[in-house]
């Protein structure tokens, strides 16, 4: 089965901010127990825009780390040439 990944954007207001960046971790951590890979890039103009790629086996894997009210398009990956 082919890789899948997720795209995630979120703005966080300065209030949440360090709640957000604190509950990094822990979903770094779930996620390696899936196995799968989780990476968080903030824009480097606009503080508090972030953008999270969640990285696994299928599917399943994927829709397992996301919260339920979050459903975001899942990407699989292809090869090319």
């Amino acid at each position: 089965m082919p890789r899948a990944l997720t795209i995630v954007e979120r703005r966080v207001s300065d209030a949440e901010r360090a709640e957000y960046l604190a509950a990094l971790s822990p979903r770094k951590q779930r996620a390696a127990a899936v196995p799968a890979h989780f990476w968080v890039f903030e824009h480097a103009d606009e503080r508090g825009r972030f953008v999270e790629f969640t990285e696994a086996d299928g599917d399943e894997q994927i829709a397992s780390l996301h919260e339920p009210d979050v459903s975001p398009p899942i990407w699989r990956e292809v090869q090319g040439g």
